[in-house]
């Protein structure tokens, strides 16, 4: 009897869903105009686009439904952050990018049958004029004036063809130039010094100022690095307690700390309490390590908590010394802890095997030094240098070393040397630490020289100096080096390295700088000329008495990968 009951009940049930379905009448059912490939695929649209203050950029989204294909009926809306853009109501919207930010930019369109609205949002990152780019600092003839100029770097985009794949990529060009845009710097300028803060690699600070440009001078000015504009002196920053006879010649910066060597020798430090506030924090008036006097300090970077090591040589026996700088924040705040860094301002000798002995009394020049990474994951790695040095005889080398810092002791994990042969007319050397070569003058000739540890299971080093392009019209007074490398998850082809080469004669180019392999080993290389090219006028080709040439990375991710 059971069983009957169920079956009745199923009975009715499907009688009155037959019912439903016939009945024309009382239900009026449609099919819903739909974008094809759902209701996100638009195609002409990205999900973010980045463009220079000053620009502007015309977005035309293409779209088709699947019943009006050809001739939809129906009607568009533009939505800048969230708000209606009235006037704005045809399928084209021109974006005039006049202040930089991240602006949201919403498209819709409204099949008119139905009044469904379909819809997608992009990011449009607008940068700064001066957010990265070439700077140039000079002394202005008889006044002795700062004068910083600025070459932008833009893109065209154009498809490339790479292992038989077809891309779409950004080719850099040099257009732009901001000649002496930053008036009353001060006098007598000596350098540039670029600090790019913490890389916000998760996005949770929200950071829009992510470096910092120092001008060395009279009185060392530190500038805004999105506006290029004062920040504050320097010397501001002991609030009142400045050392005697204070006159700073040498700095460096990362997102805990900041030090600078006075003209006797003494270094001094700031701890900083917030990353994403370059100036959030005091100089300790007290010397560190009881007064040592160093003859050289340089300038580092802190991509994470394990490039924790600053270089510095001592005077009395020029020895490199290591700095710690142990400084880290709490996950999800940008605040800098004090229990991270009490131990941070010590300074020590270098640690190596028994009986090796690479860092003291070190008979030759120490010439210049460059942080790099020792390894490819910047979120991991330790910090490591490359040396160049040069003896009486003007013979120069190079030395590659990796530091491990803890909180009582720095070691020396990795090392090389790579012997580079008398260079009677040194002039200067740039580094490309990704690619792990170096570009050095010898009076007006170039030269490459390959080093490092190449593949997982290499241990050897490499290093044999070419010759790199024709001799200059000029002898070289500033070599600067950037590792423009490609995304390796969105763009599998090669962009090539850029140097910047400043002449005594106060000319300016941009080469880029592409390497040929044979199993990560060198074995030819070309460069390009990228600037002057035929859209400088002649005033942009010269830029006077150039003291001191930096690339402005602006974002720190700019260090790994380079994208517009």
């Amino acid at each position: 009897m059971k069983k009957i009951g169920i079956y009745a009940v199923i009975t009715v049930f499907l009688g009155l869903l037959s019912a439903c379905l016939d009945d024309d009448n009382n239900y009026n059912y449609i099919d819903v105009n739909e974008v094809q490939g759902g209701a996100f695929s638009f195609k002409n649209f990205e999900d973010s686009y980045s463009i220079l203050e000053g620009d502007e950029m015309v977005f035309t989204p293409t779209f088709k439904f699947s019943i009006d294909s050809i001739q939809p009926d129906v009607r568009y809306e533009w939505y800048l952050d969230r708000k209606l853009l009235a006037d704005e109501t045809t399928s084209t919207y021109t974006f005039k990018a006049e202040k930089c930010g991240i602006y949201q930019l919403t498209f819709a369109v409204i099949d008119n049958k139905s009044g469904i609205k379909y819809g997608k949002s992009t990011y449009i990152s607008v940068r700064s004029l001066y957010q990265r780019g070439w700077t140039i600092l000079s002394e202005e003839e008889g006044t002795h004036r700062s004068v910083l100029h600025f070459i932008i770097p833009t893109s065209f985009k154009y498809t490339s063809t790479f292992e038989g794949k077809e891309f779409t990529r950004d080719s850099i060009f040099y257009q732009k130039v901001r000649r002496d845009f930053a008036p009353n710097l001060g006098t007598n300028p000596t350098g540039l010094l670029n600090n790019v803060g913490d890389m916000d690699c998760d996005g949770a600070f929200g950071i829009t100022l992510f470096d910092e440009m120092i001008v060395k001078q009279d009185r060392w000015v530190e500038l805004n690095g999105n506006t290029m504009e004062r920040e504050v002196y320097t010397d501001e920053e002991f609030y009142g307690d400045i050392p005697e006879n204070f006159s700073p010649v040498e700095g460096s910066m990362t997102y805990s700390a900041k030090v600078l060597r006075n003209s006797d020798g003494m270094i001094y430090w700031q701890h900083k309490s917030n990353v994403v506030d370059f100036h959030a924090g005091a100089y300790l008036s007290i010397p560190l390590d009881n007064s040592t006097k160093f003859s050289r300090l340089f300038p580092a970077m802190k991509f994470n908590r394990d490039m924790n090591v600053m270089l510095a040589v001592r005077e009395k026996d020029n020895s490199f010394v290591g700095i710690l700088d142990r400084g880290h924040t709490v996950t999800g705040s940008p605040d800098i802890t004090q229990n991270s860094i009490y131990t941070s301002g010590n300074v020590h000798d270098i640690s190596e095997d028994v009986g090796e002995n690479h860092f003291r009394n070190i008979k030759s020049t120490i010439v210049d030094a460059f942080c790099i990474t020792d390894a490819s994951d910047i979120t991991y790695c330790n910090s490591a240098w490359i040396a160049f040095l040069k003896d009486d005889n003007q013979s120069c080398q190079l030395r590659y070393f990796a530091l491990e810092g803890k909180k009582s002791r720095i070691s020396c994990t990795d090392y090389c040397e790579v012997p580079l042969g008398v260079v009677p007319d040194f002039r200067d050397v740039a580094n490309f630490g990704n690619r792990r070569f170096v570009v050095y003058a010898d009076g007006n000739q170039l030269y490459y020289c390959q080093y490092g540890k190449f593949g997982y299971y290499f241990d050897t080093y490499i290093g044999e100096p070419m010759k790199l392009g024709e001799p200059l019209p000029g002898k070289v007074k500033k070599l600067e080096g950037f590792d423009l490398t490609n995304n390796e998850y969105n763009q599998k082809y090669p962009y090539p390295a850029q140097l910047g080469v400043a002449l005594e004669d106060g000319s300016f180019y941009i080469f880029g700088i592409t390497e040929k392999k044979v199993k990560n080993i060198c074995k030819s290389v070309e460069l390009k000329q990228e600037y002057p090219n035929s859209h400088t006028s002649e005033e942009n080709k010269k830029f006077g008495n150039i003291i001191d040439v930096k690339y402005k990375l602006g974002n720190g991710f700019d260090y790994r990968s380079f994208a517009f």
